[in-house]
């Protein structure tokens, strides 16, 4: 029988597409070159091993071969349609949880898992279907009993399509790296910021020192300004002179509408003053230049919550509570604007999950914290 023969015949009796046909032959000519000579003669330990751009014009098609653009698109689901369950099931729950427990843009992890799954997706499932098979698995010399000179030819002259498309995925992961690295840096410089934890000096003599130097650089008309003010609004929040911070930070925001850094720390101070009006419209006004910056939801419902403004800040705590689901401060606060709103139903489910995020912190730490809450509850009717 013609499968029998040879590694061409046995993928020609594969009962799949002409296309896969082709690349399963593709990918078994780039194993024969590149493995089986003197590298491997088991078929269980063939991988992906070589560095792509030393191999020559006749190995390089290697790589290329693997890339599958559906595979890009819809990641591990790809995988699961086409049976490939575990490696599909893996690669799914990591992204899941990539999106379910990170903030982004660590989320944005998720983009290399689809570029994983489409350089490997086919390689994969040439596994699958062509070295688990029977009979390849019971002879493995048979994957070097020949090679097709005339389809390695014509394999060849797709040699320069190759050539482009692996430009363009160099390219394009560049590109991707560096908006990731950008907005993972920008994130968590900001959450720094709103949670106070990157403070621009600590004690008097450093503040004094920043008001000094950015005084000095506004005077030098150094560029950019509006950092230089805000520097020095933050320098004079950390000595609590609210009212000569909120003006270095007006006169920065003045300077460049879209600074983000100032809105958010004006927000902050106003919220001191309680000034909560105020302090809700920096907040909002920070979100709308950054609109991934979900950790503001909280503030911005605290703010609503002073104001009285219920329905918006029970809108903004479920934000919040999406994004940071083990923040049990979020929760409790959900839950007293629902008690407001006169849903003690709600209130108390949210007190729940605000109780069990506490218990998965630290039971013992956080007991008088839990007692408390659950009295609470108990009074809940």
């Amino acid at each position: 029988m013609l499968h029998t023969k040879n590694i061409y015949g046995i993928i020609d009796s594969l009962k799949v597409s002409n296309s896969w046909k082709h690349i399963f032959k593709k990918i078994q000519v780039a194993y024969y070159h590149n493995f089986y000579q003197g590298k491997s003669n088991s078929v269980h330990t063939w991988r992906y091993g070589q560095n792509v751009m030393s191999l020559g014009a006749k190995d390089r098609f290697k790589f290329f071969t693997s890339f599958n653009f559906f595979a890009l698109i819809f990641g591990p689901l790809y995988y699961l349609a086409k049976f490939m369950f575990i490696k599909g099931l893996i690669l799914l729950l990591i992204e899941a949880g990539l999106i379910y427990y990170f903030d982004f843009p660590v989320a944005y992890l998720i983009i290399l898992i689809h570029i994983y799954a489409a350089i490997f997706a086919n390689a994969d499932y040439f596994t699958k279907m062509v070295l688990n098979n029977k009979i390849v698995k019971e002879n493995p010399d048979i994957l070097s009993d020949f090679v097709d000179d005339n389809f390695v030819s014509i394999v060849m002259k797709e040699e320069s399509r190759y050539n482009l498309f692996v430009a363009f995925v160099i390219i394009a992961s560049i590109v991707i790296g560096v908006f990731v690295h950008s907005e993972f840096t920008k994130d968590a410089k900001y959450k720094e910021l709103i949670n106070n934890r990157q403070r621009i000096c600590k004690t008097s003599q450093e503040c004094d020192k920043v008001i000094k130097d950015a005084t000095s650089n506004i005077r030098a008309n150094k560029e950019p300004l509006y950092v230089e003010y805000f520097n020095m609004g933050a320098a004079y929040y950390e000595l609590k002179s609210r009212q000569s911070a909120l003006q270095a930070l007006d006169k920065a925001t003045s300077l460049k509408q879209n600074y983000f850094e100032p809105y958010a720390l004006k927000g902050v101070i106003y919220t001191d003053l309680k000034q909560f009006n105020l302090a809700r419209m920096n907040y909002e006004r920070a979100l709308k230049i950054y609109p991934k910056g979900r950790f503001l939801y909280y503030l911005l419902g605290s703010s609503y919550y002073k104001e009285g403004n219920y329905v918006a800040a029970k809108a903004n705590f479920e934000k919040a509570v999406k994004a940071y689901p083990n923040k049990s401060s979020y929760w409790e606060a959900l839950a007293y604007t629902k008690i407001y709103l006169r849903d003690r139903a709600g209130a108390k489910n949210d007190l729940i999950k605000a109780i069990k995020v506490l218990k998965r912190e630290d039971a013992v730490k956080n007991a008088a914290k839990i007692e408390a809450l659950e009295g609470y509850m108990l009074n809940l009717r």
